[in-house]
C-alpha cells in the first residue's frame, strides 16, 4: 500500500505545472529563452520582463562559421570584449533546398510525394543508401498500378531528382555523383572528347580510376597519357560530396551561456550577463491582489501571481543549474583548456549527473544547446562529451581527442604519399592508441576527410 501512496505521490509530482515548466525552461538556449520570456510578460500583467538591447548595436560580434564554434583559436587572438555574442550560420538543409525546387516542378501531386520521399531517404551527402527495390516495397501498398508499378514510378523520380541542384545529388554511389555533375557541365564542354573519357570513367570503370590502374584504362578508352590525364584533371575538380554547399548559411546570433577565462586560480566559468534574463514580480500589482484576494476575480489574479513567481523561480534555477554543469565540465576537461582538443578526456552525462546529484537526463537538456565562450572558441555544452578509446596500457582516451590526431597526421601528410587507414592505425599504435581499422575509418568521414586515393594528387 505504501509503495503504490509512494508511486502515486511521484507521478503526480512528476505532471506539476511548474515541474513542467522547469523541465521546459531547461531545454531552451538563450534565444529561445528569451522568446518564451516576452510571451510570458505579454500574458500575465504581473511578470515584469526585460527584454535586451539591440545587441547587434552595441556589442562586438564575433564573426563565425557554424562549424568554427568547435575551432581551435590562439591565446593571442582572444579579446574579452567579444565573448558575449557570436554570430553562427544557420545553414539552409540540403531537404529544404531540394523541397522548394520541388514544389515548383510541373508535376501531380503523387510525383512531386515520389521525388520528396527519394529527397527524405539521402544521408548528409546527398547520395541515395537505400535502394529502389527497398523503397518499392515499402510503398506498394499506397502506390496507383495503373501508373506503372511502384520501383517504375520510383525510377522516374530518382531520374527527377537528379536534376535538380546540386548536381549529383541523388546518386547511388561516387561513380555515379561524378557522372551526373559531368551531364550538368555546359553543352559546349560535353562536345570536348576528354568529357568522354571521363563520363566512361565515371560510369563504368571508376574502381580502375580508385586502383590508379592507368595501363588498363588507357587500354579501354583507346586514349594517350595526355588524354587520360586531362580526363582525370576533370573528374579531381568534381564533388563527392554535393551537399558540401549547404555548410554555410545566413547568419543568426548565438548567446554563449557562460563565460569562461583564465584566472591566476586557474579556469573560471561566470554567468554571461547577457544571457541571464532580467525578470521579477511587479510588486505594485502583487500588493493589489494581496489586499483583494477575497473579492471577486481574485482567484483568478492569485493564479497569475502564483505563476509568475514559479516562472520567476525556475528561471532563477535554470540559470544556477546551467552554471553548475559548466563548472563541472570545465573541471574535467582542464587539459583541454591548456592543451586543446587532443587533451580531451572521455566524459559521459553519467559523470556529471552523478557529482552535482541530479538526473542525467537533466544534464542532457543543460547540454543541449547551451554554449560557453572560451579563450580556444565558442563551444555547445554536447562538445565536451564522447566515447572513450582503450589504449595499450589499459587507459582511456575521448574520441575527440583521437579525432584531433587524426586531423593532425593528415594535415602533416606528403601530398603525394597521403596516409592509408591501415598506415594512421599503425601511427596511432606508436602513441599507444589501440583502434580499429574501421574505426579509423568512420572517424576519418565524421571529419569529412576523403579516402586516401582521393587525397592523392
Amino acid at each position: 500500500m505504501k509503495a503504490s501512496l509512494n508511486l502515486r505521490f511521484s507521478q503526480n509530482l512528476a505532471l506539476t505545472p511548474q515541474l513542467q515548466q522547469s523541465i521546459k525552461l531547461l531545454q531552451l538556449s538563450a534565444l529561445e529563452l528569451e522568446q518564451e520570456l516576452i510571451q510570458a510578460a505579454e500574458t500575465n500583467p504581473l511578470i515584469e520582463y526585460e527584454p535586451p538591447m539591440d545587441r547587434a548595436a552595441t556589442e562586438p560580434i564575433i564573426q563565425l562559421s557554424h562549424r568554427s564554434t568547435n575551432s581551435i583559436k590562439s591565446n593571442s587572438d582572444w579579446d574579452e570584449d567579444d565573448d558575449r555574442f557570436t554570430r553562427l550560420s544557420a545553414p539552409q538543409s540540403l531537404l529544404d533546398h531540394l523541397i522548394d525546387q520541388i514544389r515548383v516542378m510541373r508535376l501531380s501531386n503523387v510525383e512531386k510525394s515520389l521525388v520528396g520521399l527519394l529527397a527524405g531517404n539521402l544521408d548528409e551527402k546527398g547520395l541515395l543508401p537505400i535502394t529502389l527495390d527497398e523503397l518499392a516495397e515499402e510503398i506498394s501498398d499506397e502506390i496507383d498500378p495503373e501508373d506503372g508499378s511502384p520501383k517504375e514510378q520510383l525510377t522516374r523520380a530518382l531520374a527527377r531528382l537528379q536534376h535538380l541542384e546540386p548536381p549529383g545529388v541523388g546518386a547511388r554511389d561516387l561513380g555515379e555523383c561524378l557522372k551526373l555533375q559531368l551531364e550538368a557541365l555546359p553543352e559546349k564542354a560535353k562536345l570536348e572528347k576528354v568529357w568522354g573519357y571521363a563520363h566512361k570513367i565515371c560510369s563504368d570503370h571508376i574502381d580502375l580510376l580508385a586502383n590508379r590502374d592507368w595501363g588498363r584504362l588507357k587500354r579501354i578508352l583507346k586514349a594517350s597519357d595526355a588524354e587520360l590525364n586531362a580526363a582525370v584533371a576533370v573528374i579531381k575538380n568534381l564533388k563527392h560530396n554535393p551537399a558540401a554547399e549547404f555548410e554555410q548559411g545566413t547568419e543568426t546570433t548565438l548567446i554563449p551561456d557562460v563565460i569562461v577565462k583564465k584566472t591566476t586560480h586557474g579556469w573560471q566559468v561566470i554567468p554571461n550577463p547577457d544571457a541571464q534574463p532580467k525578470i521579477s514580480i511587479h510588486e505594485e500589482y502583487a500588493k493589489v491582489i494581496k489586499n483583494n484576494k477575497n473579492r471577486e476575480g481574485g482567484d483568478n489574479l492569485a493564479q497569475k501571481l502564483q505563476e509568475a513567481r514559479w516562472l520567476v523561480k525556475n528561471v532563477l534555477q535554470r540559470s544556477e543549474t546551467i552554471l553548475k554543469v559548466a563548472k563541472a565540465i570545465v573541471d574535467r576537461q582542464q587539459n583541454f583548456f591548456n592543451h586543446g582538443e587532443i587533451a580531451m578526456r572521455p566524459l559521459v552525462l553519467r559523470e556529471i549527473a552523478d557529482t552535482l546529484n541530479l538526473h542525467e537526463s537533466t544534464i542532457s537538456r543543460v547540454t543541449t544547446q547551451k554554449y560557453m565562450a572560451t579563450p580556444l572558441g565558442t563551444y555547445e555544452f554536447k562538445y565536451f562529451f564522447g566515447s572513450q578509446v582503450s589504449t595499450d596500457t589499459g587507459g582511456s582516451v575521448s574520441s575527440t581527442a583521437i579525432r584531433a590526431v587524426i586531423k593532425q597526421l593528415v594535415d602533416e601528410e606528403d601530398a603525394n604519399k597521403p596516409l592509408s587507414d591501415t598506415q594512421i592505425v599503425d601511427l596511432l599504435a606508436t602513441k599507444g592508441f589501440v583502434i580499429a581499422r574501421r574505426t579509423i575509418a568512420k572517424y576519418r568521414e565524421s571529419l569529412r576527410i576523403p579516402a586516401v586515393h582521393l587525397r592523392r594528387k
